[in-house]
């Protein structure tokens, strides 16, 4: 099932490309831009967005969600993230996703990242602890820098849920609204499957859990009070 069910787009005497061009006019005329569109009869890939609130980490590492407006994005932690989001240098490695997160029919995903720490911010202790963490050293250019930088690149495999409201308290205070990118990989052979509750819950004290495991906000910040950001998007003060 896709993200906003509604009437299916046909155009039976028109090409493929004119096809999936004006498909993706209709949806855009009708407001479903930030949330995909239903997909064409020949079950082509769907593109959408979704608003990102939240990124929540558990507290015992094992799994990160990634909150949108529509969907979760809940997935097992990598040891090296892990590692990262304990680290006290954290605030040094530059994070992005990469791409489009690729959805299955029954709302698997697949999705990659990166992350960057420029080598003039680092200690010789933190290039010592990046590096056997699985970083790598690579020349890098962002903004106005440019310089030798170490960087980790990553493969997420998750499962995509049904949105529930965030408390004020769990959301990132981004420094300007970000979008996580998907395609819907849907076909012919099979209709979407429905996405399932999400496992974020908030417990009797008003905490949330993960998976029955309390939860902790990778927080952000504002433009000027920003340490770590990638592409306008701030991810720790």
């Amino acid at each position: 099932m896709n993200s906003n069910p509604g009437p299916n787009v046909h155009f039976p005497s028109l090409s493929t490309p004119v096809r999936r061009t004006l498909l993706a006019l209709s949806c855009a005329a009708i407001g479903l831009s930030l949330a995909g569109c239903a997909s064409t009869p020949e079950g082509e890939p769907v593109h959408g967005k979704d608003r990102l609130l939240s990124f929540l980490a558990a507290k015992d590492g094992r799994k990160v969600a990634i909150v949108g407006e529509n969907y979760h994005y809940v997935f097992d932690g990598d040891p090296s993230v892990a590692a990262l989001l304990r680290w006290d240098g954290r605030t040094k490695v530059t994070p992005a996703l990469l791409g489009e997160f690729r959805v299955a029919r029954n709302q698997s995903f697949e999705g990659q990242y990166v992350l960057v720490a420029f080598d003039a911010d680092l200690t010789p202790e933190d290039r010592t602890f990046l590096i056997q963490t699985g970083f790598a050293k690579t020349e890098v250019k962002y903004g106005d820098r440019t310089g030798p930088a170490l960087r980790y690149f990553g493969t997420v495999y998750g499962k995509r849920y049904e949105a529930v409201p965030l408390k004020s308290g769990d959301k990132v205070d981004f420094s300007r609204r970000q979008y996580l990118n998907y395609v819907e990989q849907e076909t012919l052979s099979a209709p979407f499957s429905k996405a399932a509750p999400s496992p974020l819950v908030y417990a009797d004290d008003g905490s949330m859990l993960l998976g029955g495991v309390p939860v902790r906000v990778v927080q952000g910040g504002t433009d000027y009070s920003c340490r770590a950001g990638f592409m306008g998007m701030c991810f720790y003060k």
